[in-house]
C-alpha cells in the first residue's frame, strides 16, 4: 500500500511538474516577444580599465557586457567573475557617472572603474590635494585683527583665494557667523560694551567655538585656518595662541588692519550695509550709520594694537599703504605677506575672453600657433564693439593677451593699451602639439589615460600640467595687481 500510494503520489507531481514547466515556457515565449534585443558593440574601441587608482589601456572587441566582464577579469584575476558590481563610467557628454548597463554607451577613451568592495567608494571629481613642492608642510593659523569694517573679512577671503589658487586646502572662520547664527544678527549696540559681562560671555563662547571648528578642520588634513573676528585685546590674541600651541600649531600669524583715518572705516561700511546681516533690519542709512559709530564706540574702548614682538605679525594700514612685518619666514607666510603689499579695496571690472576660433581649434588639434580662421575674424570685430560699449568715458582698459598669434589677432580691433606675456599663453602640449583626440588615444594610449584620470596634476611629456600653469600665472596675476594699485596712487597724487 505505502509502495502504491508513493508511486501515486510521485505520478501526480510529475503531472504537475509537466503542466508548470509548459506553463512557463509559453510565459517565457510570450515575454521574450516583448524584450528588446540585446545590444552589442562590434568595432574594437580603446578603454581604460581603473581599480584603487591603477589604470590599464584594453583594446575591447567584445560585442556584449559578458565580454567586457571576461576581458577585465584576465586583466585583474584577483576580482572573481561571480564577484564583480557594475562598472562606473562617466556619460560622454554630462561627465556623470552612472553605473554602465549598455555596452553601446562605450567611446573611445572612456574610464570603466571597479570597485572590489562597497568601501572603495568612487566620488566624481575627488581627487588627492595637490601643492606645490618646495615649501614647508606646518599647519598654519592666520589671525585676523582689527575693527569691524577694515577689512578684515575682505583679506581673510582674498589670503584664502590666493592658497585655494595655489591647491591648499584653506578656510575662513568668522565668528561673526557664529554669533549670528546661534544668537541673531540683530543685536543692540550694547551687546558689544565689554562692560557687557553677559554679553562678552556670549561673545566669548561663539570665539571658542569658531576655534574648534578650526582645529578640528586642521586636523582632517588642511594645512591652513583663517581665523576672521576682531580680536582687539592681549588676552583674545593670548587665548588663541595658547590653544594653537596645544595643538602643535607653531606658525601663528596675526594680520591686523588698521584705518588711520575713522571716516574710510564709516564710508567702507556705509558702502556695504546693506549687504551685512547685522544691518539687514536697519530701515535707513542713518539709522545703520548710528548703530556702527555706537559699536565703534564700545570697540574702541578696550582696543590694543598688537605690539609683541614674540608674535609672528604683519599690521596693514590702510589696506596696503604702509606695511609692518615681525618675524614672517617661510614660503607660505612670505607669499601671504606679498599679496598683502598689493591689496587694494576699490572695485575693477576685470573681462576674461578665450581667443577666437583659429584653424588647428577647428581640426580638434592640440596646442601650436595657428592663426585666426574667418569665423575668429569676425569674432574679434564683435568683440571690440562689447568692448566699446561697456567702456565708460575716459575710463582707462588695458588689454592683456598671450603671445600667441590667435590671441593677439583678437584683440587686434581693440582700440586700448595692450600688454602680451608669455605667462598667459595656453598649457604646453609637448609631444601632442598637432595630434588630435583620436591620434593620442591610438598612439599613446597608455599617456591619454593617465591625462584622462589626473588632468590638473598629469603632465604631459615634454609639455606642462595645470599645476605648472597655475604657478605661472600666480606671478603674472600679483603683477597685474600691484601695477594697478601704482596707477591708483599715481593717480589720487595728480
Amino acid at each position: 500500500m505505502s509502495t502504491t500510494k508513493d508511486n501515486v503520489v510521485g505520478s501526480s507531481s510529475g503531472v504537475n511538474n509537466d503542466k508548470s514547466s509548459n506553463q512557463q515556457q509559453q510565459q517565457q515565449q510570450k515575454s521574450q516577444q516583448h524584450v528588446k534585443p540585446t545590444t552589442t558593440h562590434s568595432h574594437e574601441v580603446v578603454i581604460f580599465f581603473k581599480v584603487r587608482g591603477k589604470m590599464k589601456s584594453i583594446r575591447f572587441t567584445g560585442s556584449t557586457l559578458d565580454d567586457l566582464n571576461d576581458i577585465f577579469v584576465v586583466n585583474f584575476p584577483e576580482f572573481g567573475r561571480d564577484t564583480l558590481t557594475p562598472f562606473v563610467i562617466k556619460h560622454r557628454e554630462t561627465r556623470i557617472l552612472y553605473e554602465l548597463d549598455d555596452i553601446t554607451d562605450l567611446y573611445p577613451g572612456c574610464i570603466l572603474e571597479m570597485r572590489k568592495n562597497t568601501n572603495d567608494s568612487i566620488v566624481e571629481g575627488k581627487r588627492r590635494n595637490y601643492v606645490y613642492t618646495g615649501f614647508e608642510s606646518d599647519k598654519i593659523v592666520v589671525v585676523m585683527v582689527g575693527m569691524p569694517a577694515s577689512g578684515k573679512t575682505f583679506i581673510a577671503r582674498k589670503i584664502r583665494n590666493l592658497l585655494n589658487w595655489m591647491g591648499i586646502l584653506a578656510k575662513v572662520f568668522t565668528v561673526g557667523d557664529y554669533r549670528r547664527i546661534r544668537v541673531g544678527a540683530q543685536q543692540p549696540a550694547e551687546f558689544f560694551d565689554p562692560g557687557n559681562v553677559d554679553a562678552s560671555r556670549v561673545r566669548l563662547h561663539m570665539a571658542v567655538a569658531a576655534i574648534d571648528d578650526m582645529m578640528s578642520w586642521l586636523n582632517s588634513g588642511a594645512q591652513v585656518g583663517i581665523y576672521d573676528a576682531t580680536n582687539l585685546t592681549n588676552e583674545r590674541r593670548q587665548l588663541i595662541s595658547q590653544r594653537c600651541q596645544r595643538e602643535g600649531i607653531s606658525k601663528v600669524i596675526f594680520v591686523e588692519s588698521i584705518f588711520t583715518d575713522q571716516s574710510k572705516m564709516e564710508a567702507n561700511m556705509l558702502e556695504n550695509w546693506k549687504l551685512s546681516p547685522d544691518y539687514a533690519h536697519q530701515v535707513s542709512e542713518v539709522e545703520a550709520a548710528k548703530h556702527f559709530k555706537e559699536r565703534l564706540f564700545y570697540y574702541q574702548k578696550e582696543y590694543a594694537s598688537i605690539e609683541d614682538d614674540k608674535l609672528q605679525y604683519i599690521k596693514l594700514y590702510d589696506v596696503g599703504k604702509k606695511i609692518i612685518a615681525n618675524r614672517i619666514t617661510g614660503y607660505l607666510p612670505g607669499r601671504i605677506m606679498y599679496l598683502l603689499m598689493n591689496l587694494h579695496l576699490s572695485p575693477r571690472p576685470i573681462w576674461l575672453c578665450r581667443s577666437g576660433a583659429s584653424e588647428w581649434k577647428t581640426q580638434g588639434r592640440k596646442g601650436g600657433d595657428s592663426d585666426l580662421n574667418a569665423e575668429g575674424e569676425t569674432f574679434s570685430h564683435r568683440l571690440a564693439s562689447w568692448v566699446d560699449e561697456h567702456t565708460k568715458n575716459n575710463e582707462e582698459v588695458t588689454v592683456w593677451t598671450s603671445t600667441l598669434r590667435r590671441a593677439i589677432r583678437t584683440a587686434q580691433y581693440i582700440p586700448h593699451p595692450k600688454v602680451h606675456v608669455r605667462q598667459l599663453d595656453d598649457i604646453e602640449r609637448g609631444e601632442w602639439v598637432g595630434m588630435t583626440r583620436e591620434e593620442i588615444l591610438t598612439k599613446m594610449p597608455d599617456e591619454f589615460g593617465a591625462h584622462s584620470d589626473d588632468k590638473l596634476g598629469y603632465r604631459i611629456p615634454r609639455g606642462e600640467n595645470y599645476l605648472d600653469v597655475i604657478q605661472r600665472l600666480e606671478s603674472q596675476l600679483q603683477q597685474q595687481q600691484q601695477q594697478q594699485q601704482q596707477q591708483q596712487q599715481q593717480q589720487s597724487k595728480k
